[in-house]
């Protein structure tokens, strides 16, 4: 969370600095050629015959400056034209008032009449300036100051024009281009946002998952070491009891076995669970080939016949008569079932329905296999725990059949996933490349 909230504090404000510097740059250097273009201008009409203006009678002066301020003040965006002499004093203007009067504190007529051509640039909204506040409401202004020389062009400064212009078109450009910036710079800082978010949130999923994957392959590595223990502590114990109970077996009467039958189907039972830790925690390699995993199911079935009808369980889909083969290992596939189906059995202590069929994988290729149980559930704050090393809800559990089935599934390159609701029973479906 603190990275998003980061990266998009950062390239919000990268965005908005070049956005703001690029129509910045791109709103200056377009105003900066209108005046450009204006002055040069201004100087092709001046410069023809500039002096008439500035000398000579006083009617043919007046004369002189009423033509060419007409004739510019017929440019487009013309709002205002001044005349000054070469002592800034005010020749002719559109405001009447000011005519005569001289302005040694303005700066840029000051610099005009040493022969330096001023242009100012700005926007009208907001400025105090008192020659600017009555050009408009909004939008820019160009103000161009252009010495007038004698020699056309290249004597000494005989008067300055000033020109007010309301470039009207060019700020519709401007305008224009605005908004198509701060959107390409909207567009591309949310572009850029969700890539790098994607990246990292890529990225920190993978590392999740590589951890999840180092903590299950350390918990195997456990198991492995447990099973070794466990299979060198018990077998022999449960060899001799094994042997004992089928001599008792032997030497009791026909109706008086039942108990001595259990004694070896319990031993038995645990003679599985150490050979399910054994087959698993085996080092040895092993090849994926093609597995009818309808005869798989047969005999994981038929494993646990007894205990079915012990908790009057009925056994229902009919996976038997489907032709389903897998890539897997027959006996790691028929360990990861052993455990499934156990699982199922032990929900269902009072009865209930115990279902194995293929249901549509979600990939071409592949199939999956869902074992439906119909018993209590598991509580949703649970369920994405129970694959997980050493976790049970059962007394006596290790916690360690889903894990184990889990991990043989994924060997195979499968998919083990689990899905429960409290009182709906619980499905465990089993999807494997098909062969």
């Amino acid at each position: 969370m603190w990275f998003a909230v980061c990266a998009l504090g950062t390239i919000a404000a990268v965005s908005t600095m070049s956005a703001y510097a690029v129509t910045d740059f791109l709103t200056t250097s377009l105003l900066e050629r209108e005046a450009e273009v204006s002055q040069e201008f201004m100087e092709s009409i001046i410069r023809v015959d500039g002096a008439a203006m500035f000398g000579g009678e006083t009617s043919q002066q007046e004369q002189s400056l009423s033509y060419y301020a007409s004739h510019i003040m017929s440019m487009p965006g013309i709002i205002r034209v001044n005349i000054y002499s070469a002592d800034r004093r005010m020749l002719w203007s559109n405001e009447k008032q000011l005519i005569g009067q001289v302005y040694n504190d303005n700066q840029e007529l000051v610099a005009a009449s040493k022969g330096q051509r001023v242009t100012e640039i700005g926007s009208v909204s907001g400025d105090t300036k008192a020659e600017h506040v009555a050009l408009a409401e909004t939008g820019h202004f160009v103000e161009a100051y252009i010495p007038i020389r004698e020699d056309r062009g290249q004597g000494k400064v005989l008067g300055i024009v000033e020109i007010y212009k309301l470039p009207q078109s060019l700020d519709a450009t401007i305008r224009s281009a605005t908004a198509i910036v701060w959107f390409a710079a909207a567009l591309s800082a949310l572009l850029l946002y969700s890539s790098l978010y994607w990246i990292v949130q890529r990225g920190a999923l993978l590392i999740e998952r590589q951890q999840d994957n180092i903590g299950r392959m350390e918990a195997f590595a456990a198991i492995g070491q447990m099973a070794s223990a466990v299979a060198h502590s018990l077998r022999n114990p449960m060899a001799s009891i094994r042997s004992s109970a089928e001599l008792w077996h032997s030497g009791l009467p026909p109706d008086e076995r039942w108990a001595a039958a259990e004694v070896i189907a319990e031993v038995d039972r645990m003679d599985g669970y150490v050979r399910d830790l054994l087959a698993y925690a085996r080092a040895e390699p092993y090849q994926l080939q093609a597995v009818d995993f309808a005869k798989v199911a047969g005999r994981v079935i038929g494993k646990y016949a007894q205990a079915i009808k012990r908790y009057r369980i009925e056994v229902a889909g009919g996976i038997e008569a489907a032709p389903v083969r897998v890539m897997a290992d027959e006996m790691l596939l028929e360990q990861a079932l052993n455990s499934i189906v156990t699982n199922a059995i032990e929900a269902m202590p009072t009865g209930g329905r115990l279902d194995l069929s293929v249901v549509p994988a979600t990939e071409a290729g592949r199939v999956r296999i869902a074992v439906v149980d119909s018993g209590a559930g598991i509580p949703g704050e649970i369920i994405d725990r129970v694959a997980h090393s050493y976790f049970t809800t059962k007394a006596r559990g290790l916690g360690l059949g889903l894990v184990l089935a889990k991990g043989i599934i994924e060997r195979f390159g499968g998919q083990l996933t689990i899905a429960s609701q409290p009182g709906a029973g619980t499905t465990v479906a089993i999807e494997l490349r098909s062969a």
